[in-house]
């Protein structure tokens, strides 16, 4: 098992649906992460699980980087892998109260053509 899975079993899961009855009645479903200070392979199993609820559905994906102080090189490799997990599916990918020293840096690596970023 690779060392990212264990570490991200050893945390509380960071995903949660917002409100999973009405989710489970009707499209769209959204999931929000809310990302620790520094956004990194951490995440990988919560987006993950989240890559695999968008099958067949609509799904609205929110991103919380309120917290989030810095995002390391993992970090926006789990974002990419995400956003192509999700590009076949009717899916939103917002990233949430995102600092303006990390919005220059996603607009930088060109983020921002597929993450809504505010």
């Amino acid at each position: 098992m690779p060392l990212t899975m264990q570490f991200a079993r050893n945390h509380l899961p960071l995903a949660r649906l917002d409100n999973p009855t009405v989710a489970l009645r009707s499209p769209p479903i959204t999931v929000t992460l809310t990302s620790p200070p520094i956004l990194d392979s951490s995440l990988c199993r919560e987006l993950w699980e989240t890559a695999q609820q968008v099958r067949g559905n609509e799904i609205k994906v929110v991103i919380d980087l309120r917290a989030t102080v810095s995002i390391h090189h993992s970090g926006y490799l789990l974002l990419q892998m995400l956003q192509e997990s999700v590009a076949k599916e009717r899916a939103e990918l917002v990233l949430l109260h995102c600092p303006a020293h990390l919005k220059k840096a996603l607009r930088a690596r060109g983020f921002e053509s597929y993450f809504t970023l505010l």
